[in-house]
């Protein structure tokens, strides 16, 4: 059997009508979309058919039974190969959890008073690079934020210019290895090869921002079930990543616990009756909800639909506020951007927007897909935004410095084929 490192290949530049995939791995859902890669469409493919299958094995951002998890993994991808009429046997994978983190590591390098060249900038990349503590992290993409050349700041691209000294700001996102190499491993086994893994919340942005959004500045939140992830563009790349360790399984928790019923039975009643607001209109209206009875059944029971939203309204309201204090504890907090895009399941709960305007005191829009037209009625919905962002990750043309996801560099042990590589990567940086 093929190890994980083995089947984390380096992607390649795709060809015109070649089959892509992306492959979304979340707590309660996985979804798999299936394209051809076409850049004269607006999205840089063209939509052949998708899947999607309750996850099974995978919450909390960790797997939890890799054989639950496999068999989820195939359920998504057969349905997507049937819909699509395409065998696929690469794919490129998201990433996402608590543990997945956003660090900052900057470095400065003398120019001499000449013009700028590509070759500054990989040695002021690496340079960066090599300020990152990797331990048992593995670094799955670094953005550049901001350049600076002598006293010029907020540079988005230096080349060609002329200076002296030339900084940078990487933003670094980085996964625990043995994550990482379980997801491979599980992908894997369902006969996949892994070309790129990518930030879930990174690819959201890329599948639900306007490109005016993401050269001017945007706040993106995907409202997960196990997890809520924020992501800044700034500059036109993700310049910050933030996760809020709640989601839409916390709010159906809550009125299972709160109400009395079956997890099941509260997911229904959220979906059906559920409102993030308490005191809108409607809210009188008594509803039929399944509650559990002395002899341990569901029996059919009658409460106002403002007593459903009581219970909701103070988690939604926690998850945002708890993103708010991420945004204002970031060390980019004085250039965030002042508007939000909400995408993801928990983001179709009516209400949700009105609260996260009124928590993060910014504009807010509700974001599906952007090329929602390509992928047809049944796929053009928030739920589906980021495996749409990591089919057209690559179109984007965002710069990630770090090759996330290279058979060299995500999972290879250290030793003297390590200490090889950095030197030949010295040489070719230097001469």
């Amino acid at each position: 059997m093929a190890t994980a490192e083995a089947r984390l290949k380096p992607a390649k530049a795709a060809r015109v009508g070649q089959a892509i995939a992306s492959l979304d791995i979340g707590s309660s859902k996985i979804t798999c979309l299936i394209g051809r890669y076409d850049p004269s469409s607006k999205a840089g493919f063209t939509f052949l058919g998708g899947g999607r299958q309750q996850s099974r094995g995978f919450n909390g951002g960790s797997i939890k039974d890799m054989d639950a998890l496999e068999r989820s993994v195939r359920l998504a991808v057969e349905d997507a190969e049937r819909q699509a009429g395409e065998r696929i046997e690469h794919v490129v994978l998201g990433i996402t959890g608590p543990r997945v983190g956003c660090e900052f590591v900057a470095s400065l390098i003398d120019i001499g008073g000449r013009e700028v060249t590509a070759k500054d900038l990989k040695k002021l990349h690496a340079a960066a690079l090599s300020k990152v503590n990797p331990k048992q992290r593995e670094i799955l993409s670094a953005h550049p934020v901001v350049y600076q050349l002598d006293d010029q700041e907020g540079i988005k691209d230096p080349a060609g210019m002329i200076g002296e000294k030339l900084s940078v700001l990487l933003s670094v996102i980085s996964a625990p290895k043995s994550l990482v190499r379980n997801l491979v491993e599980c992908v894997g086994r369902a006969h996949l090869h892994v070309d790129r893994i990518i930030p879930s919340a990174i690819a959201s942005g890329a599948g639900t921002l306007i490109d005016d959004e993401i050269e001017n500045g945007a706040l993106c939140i995907d409202m997960g079930s196990g997890v809520t992830a924020a992501c800044a563009f700034i500059n036109g790349s993700p310049a910050w990543l933030g996760l809020v360790p709640a989601g839409g399984a916390n709010v159906t928790g809550d009125l299972a616990q709160g109400i009395g019923t079956t997890f099941a039975a509260a997911e229904r009643m959220k979906t059906i009756h559920g409102n993030a607001i308490a005191d809108g209109p409607g809210m009188a209206e008594r509803v039929e909800v399944a509650r559990l009875g002395d002899d341990g059944r569901l029996n059919g029971y009658r409460m106002e639909r403002g007593q459903i939203a009581a219970i909701i309204a103070p988690r939604i309201e926690e998850i945002f506020e708890y993103a708010g204090n991420l945004l204002s504890r970031s060390e980019l907090k004085k250039i965030m951007p002042r508007r939000t895009v909400l995408t993801g399941g928990g983001s179709l709960l009516p209400g949700v927007r009105d609260v996260a305007t009124r928590v993060l005191q910014q504009p807010v829009r509700l974001g599906k897909p952007v090329e929602a037209d390509i992928l047809g009625e049944s796929h053009a919905n928030p739920v589906f935004s980021t495996a749409a962002g990591l089919l057209s990750y690559e179109f984007r043309g965002f710069t990630d410095v770090a090759r996330a996801g290279s058979a060299s560099e995500s999972g290879g042990a250290p030793g003297k084929g390590g200490l090889l590589k950095r030197v030949f990567r010295w040489l070719s940086e230097n001469f």
